[in-house]
């Protein structure tokens, strides 16, 4: 039998609520979260740009965004995405985001991310997921690294922030590398 599709021992992938623009509008007041998840410029975001979004996201078919729920009490805590996907390439990008600094280093991002791999690769039959993150963002690298990406490029200097220059970094991971990575994590336990 499979594991659950959306389901970790901490967190699930679910659709999007009407309560969330709320949430979301409120985080994306925190500048830093905005400027560590964007390359655009920071601002904040109405309740209703974020219903409006949420509206059209069952109609892309090349789209698939997912709010993070904590297991235990049905908390909230951020989203993963899995978009742009050019499907006779097989091809993807993902994003994620921990919305709120005090439910960050939980592991909730480690394994919503972990259940979106599995989804992309196992679900929607993708070849090959891609992913972009500010090089000053070492948790995300780190997370990203442990999951099997590997970074292919980088574009110096792409983000200015306060006055100073930051390497985009880009980096990939293939079914194939995912596959492995996993099962060997596997054997370890």
């Amino acid at each position: 039998m499979s594991p659950d599709l959306f389901r970790g021992q901490l967190v699930r992938l679910c659709a999007p609520r009407a309560d969330d623009a709320d949430i979301l509008s409120r985080w994306s007041e925190d500048g830093g979260y905005r400027r560590r998840a964007d390359t655009d410029a920071a601002r904040p975001l109405s309740p209703d740009h974020f219903r409006e979004r949420d509206e059209g996201l069952g109609e892309d078919p090349n789209n698939f965004e997912f709010r993070i729920r904590t297991l235990d009490d049905d908390r909230l805590v951020g989203f993963v995405a899995i978009c742009g996907i050019e499907w006779p390439n097989r091809h993807g990008w993902v994003a994620i985001g921990i919305g709120d600094p005090n439910e960050r280093r939980h592991g909730f991002g480690r394994e919503a991310m972990a259940l979106a791999l599995r989804y992309a690769f196992h679900e929607l039959g993708l070849h090959r997921l891609s992913l972009d993150v500010i090089a000053d963002n070492q948790p995300a690298l780190s997370l990203y690294h442990s999951l099997g990406f590997l970074e292919e490029g980088r574009l110096r200097e792409r983000v200015l922030r306060d006055g100073h220059g930051f390497d985009l970094v880009y980096m990939g991971l293939l079914a194939a590398d995912w596959e492995l990575a996993t099962s060997r994590s596997v054997q370890a336990e």
